[in-house]
């Protein structure tokens, strides 16, 4: 008799999955890959799931309730803000993510749109295919001695201050999750977020999007703004009011912007104007991306379904008040 799958991969248009399976596979593992419409046959094959690793998918209070033995939910990636933590709670179900790939990658990329924004790749870009026109017709500051003010001091946040250390920059960051002497070990003074954007010559989000976060960047912020800053987003499009990004850069409250993250991705034709602009470098939510992130993304996203579902082991929780049931009254 065939075991049942306790394991539910429900992430098919994810790059992550191939190395998520072969993990499943070498471990002998039973598990079902969904497809993308969770349609009455797929959920059947999946009723002993007790784990579901899932990409970028909406898991709403309708899914997890599809799932009748559902414990632990492992986002394949650093972003949680597609899945219903309340409803996960009420129905007593896990979730974590895998907090902790990538994080050279995104702080590499954050660091190229940066650069790339404040010496304005794009506009030179062209002009090296038109009129060639190298100097002083674009007003183009010097990067060493500015200071950058980050959102969010968390493994992306300082590695990018370790990096902008490197090129010379003064770097000053707002985290309210963070102890006050939390800070200074990582080589970066502590600041109010009002005195951040009033002072930062370039500022780099690398915050979660949570209701309390959404729009953390919208026109009042902008009016804050005094040095006419680079604004660089690798974090979640959500945390800028796009049309409020727009008319900032319009106005000079803000000089340039690269961003890897939109409102609305992958659906950006709202922001077309924007996607337009040479003040700004648009790159497609790649910041995270390498073949060996890529690799370790899936293994350590099926890994930590492995450990519950086999062990009955516990990841770091994204809803710590959450009251599971034993993992021995799910067992099938």
């Amino acid at each position: 008799m065939t075991e049942p799958a306790t394991i539910a991969v429900w992430a098919a248009a994810s790059p992550f999955v191939p190395a998520a399976t072969r993990t499943l596979d070498e471990a002998a593992a039973p598990y079902v890959l969904l497809p993308a419409e969770l349609d009455d046959a797929a959920l059947a094959g999946a009723a002993a799931a007790q784990a579901l690793v899932v990409g970028g998918d909406w898991v709403t209070a309708e899914v997890l309730g599809s799932f009748p033995r559902l414990r632990l939910v492992v986002r394949g990636g650093v972003g949680f803000d597609r899945i219903d933590l309340a409803a996960a709670t009420r129905l007593g179900v896990m979730v974590t993510n895998v907090a902790d790939y990538g994080t050279n990658e995104v702080a590499d990329h954050a660091m190229l749109l940066m650069l790339a924004a404040i010496r304005r790749l794009g506009h030179f870009t062209a002009e090296a295919h038109g009129s060639w026109r190298s100097v002083r017709h674009l007003p183009v500051t010097r990067i060493h001695g500015r200071r950058l003010g980050i959102v969010g001091l968390g493994r992306i946040g300082s590695a990018v201050a370790a990096r902008a250390t490197a090129f010379g920059l003064e770097v000053v960051a707002y985290d309210p999750l963070i102890g006050p002497g939390d800070f200074a070990p990582r080589g970066v003074a502590a600041t109010s977020l009002d005195e951040l954007l009033a002072t930062s010559d370039v500022i780099s989000l690398h915050a979660p999007l949570t209701p309390q976060t959404h729009h953390l960047l919208d026109a009042a912020a902008f009016a804050r703004m005094r040095r006419t800053p680079v604004l660089v987003n690798t974090a979640r499009g959500g945390l800028v009011d796009t049309a409020a990004l727009a008319d900032a850069l319009d106005t000079g409250l803000v000089g340039a912007a690269g961003l890897d993250v939109l409102e609305g991705e992958p659906d950006v034709t709202a922001h077309e104007a924007l996607l337009g602009r040479d003040d700004v470098v648009v790159t497609p939510h790649v910041a995270w991306y390498s073949q060996g992130s890529e690799e370790q993304l899936g293994r350590t996203a099926a890994q930590l379904a492995l450990d519950f579902v086999r062990d009955g082991r516990r990841p770091r929780l994204l809803n710590p008040d959450v009251a599971v049931r034993p993992t021995d009254e799910v067992t099938p």
